[in-house]
């Protein structure tokens, strides 16, 4: 079992992944083969940093997943991806499992070759990256792998926009060229230079600037690889600042009108989550002998009943500098 904590968000995450699985499996029941792609498979167990309960990792839940999905791929660097494969060969025998080695960037294009022949089947893909590992034709080889049939892969992206201003504008220029280099691979082209600019000239707060990536990244889903829609929910820590954005991509009216409902519920759910957290860090800093300031965590509010908190809104066309102030 894994000792590393996890903040209330990734249990949120993980919650609103065990949600939507079987349904996604039961809504996909006819067709008579499902496949489950996990391209940042993690850890089958880990810590909450809130309640110091095990949570599971996305790889168990997904093969805990009831309708079950026929094939699972889980992707791993090397070291990982032979104890994970052990571990849940053993835990879940004579599924169609197996844990690929590597970077996911390089392997995806292999896998899904050999699962070419099944392309039919109704796939979801969970791309849960750190910050920018993902590369953009990884993820149109997975728009691309059900060409031709009705609905694409679904994709459930993880979009670090909380992160990327601070590793743009740290003081190691040295750095931040190669993570702009990542973040340019990420997006597929420079365009999200517009608003990098825009934000270092003072034209964009931080804010906005965050606001604009997670734009240009559902703008790009829906008009370079063509899904039909995108819904994000945004991730909070225990003060409220934004960590990442979960992007969802489906040409599924089923998953669309299923993950709006659930962002919906998450959205409901966020604040007590939120306020539990801060009262979990407070009362480990009381433990530690650290003040706090009286008042300074509020009481634990009551879930919110209405779930109409999430309202899907399509991405905007990507921000342009204005022509005074092209590079």
């Amino acid at each position: 079992m894994s000792s590393r904590t996890w903040g209330y968000w990734t249990e949120q995450k993980l919650e609103m992944l065990a949600e939507y699985l079987p349904r996604f499996t039961t809504a996909s029941h006819r067709a008579g083969k499902t496949i489950y792609l996990d391209l940042f498979a993690g850890d089958t167990t880990n810590i909450s940093r809130t309640s110091g309960d095990v949570i599971e990792g996305s790889p168990r839940i997904a093969l805990r997943t009831n309708p079950p999905f026929s094939v699972v791929r889980l992707f791993e660097l090397p070291r990982q991806a032979a104890r994970l494969q052990a571990e849940l060969q053993s835990e879940f025998p004579g599924r169609d499992l197996r844990v690929v080695p590597g970077n996911c960037n390089q392997t995806i294009h292999q896998v899904l070759s050999e699962l070419r022949a099944a392309s039919w089947a109704p796939t979801f893909a969970l791309v849960d990256q750190y910050a920018a590992e993902v590369s953009w034709s990884t993820l149109k080889a997975l728009a691309d792998f059900k060409r031709g049939r009705k609905f694409k892969v679904e994709m459930w992206l993880l979009f670090a926009h909380g992160m990327l201003p601070r590793a743009l504008g740290g003081d190691d220029l040295d750095a931040a060229l190669r993570y702009s280099n990542r973040v340019t691979d990420m997006f597929g082209d420079d365009s999200w230079l517009q608003a990098y600019y825009a934000w270092q000239r003072g034209l964009l707060s931080p804010t906005d600037f965050r606001e604009e990536l997670a734009n240009l990244m559902r703008w790009r889903l829906e008009h370079a690889l063509g899904y039909k829609v995108t819904h994000e929910f945004e991730m909070k820590n225990t003060v409220g600042s934004p960590i990442y954005r979960m992007i969802f991509a489906t040409d599924n009216e089923a998953g669309d009108r299923i993950m709006s409902h659930i962002y919906g519920t998450a959205a409901a759910k966020r604040p007590k989550m939120q306020a539990e957290a801060r009262a979990a860090a407070q009362a480990v800093r009381e433990a530690q002998g650290k003040v706090t300031q009286p008042g300074l965590f509020d009481p634990l509010p009551r879930a919110v009943k209405d779930v109409a908190l999430y309202v899907h809104e399509p991405p905007h066309p990507p921000y342009e500098l204005p022509d005074s102030e092209s590079p």
